[in-house]
């Protein structure tokens, strides 16, 4: 038996999806309309902003920046900021160009090589043999003088000295 097919077809919607077969008239209608309705949406609220300035205390706020003139100070100090900014971020910028310029074409990530059993044991004062042992070892106790040397490492029940 064929399958079963729904009784509704889907609906097709008479909104347009597809902006680009819109002429660059409707297109500008449309933000034009979109903008006008959010601004009458935004006119809306202002009573109950208004009121939650009001109890917030920005009424005061309004005296002191625009009555008073104090944006002006507000603005001074942006200025400012921006300035350190502006200074700071191109400082950055030339350091990095620098750094691409000096750089270029060094691959300094390079993988460091393996330290051996001969390296550890010239740094210890021991034989390879005994450290090789040691790393095998799953519990040591070592014992170090008052400069850090190496005196005593006591593996198990067995015990070794320098």
């Amino acid at each position: 038996m064929d399958q079963s097919r729904s009784r509704n077809p889907p609906l097709i919607s008479p909104l347009i999806e597809r902006p680009d077969l819109q002429t660059r008239g409707q297109r500008t209608l449309y933000g034009t309309l979109t903008i006008a309705f959010w601004a009458f949406w935004i006119y809306l609220w202002v009573p109950i902003l208004a009121l939650l300035a009001w109890l917030l205390g920005f009424q005061q706020a309004y005296e002191y920046m625009v009555e008073l003139g104090g944006y002006h100070h507000v603005l001074d100090v942006l200025k400012t900021y921006s300035l350190v900014i502006l200074i700071l971020g191109g400082s950055l910028v030339l350091w990095a160009g620098y750094n691409i310029f000096r750089f270029r074409g060094v691959e300094k990530r390079a993988a460091r090589p393996n330290v051996t059993h001969t390296d550890i044991a010239g740094d210890l004062e021991h034989d390879p043999k005994s450290v090789q042992h040691w790393q095998d070892a799953q519990h040591l106790t070592v014992s170090h003088d008052d400069a850090g040397r190496l005196l005593d490492v006591r593996h198990g029940s067995s015990s070794s000295a320098p």
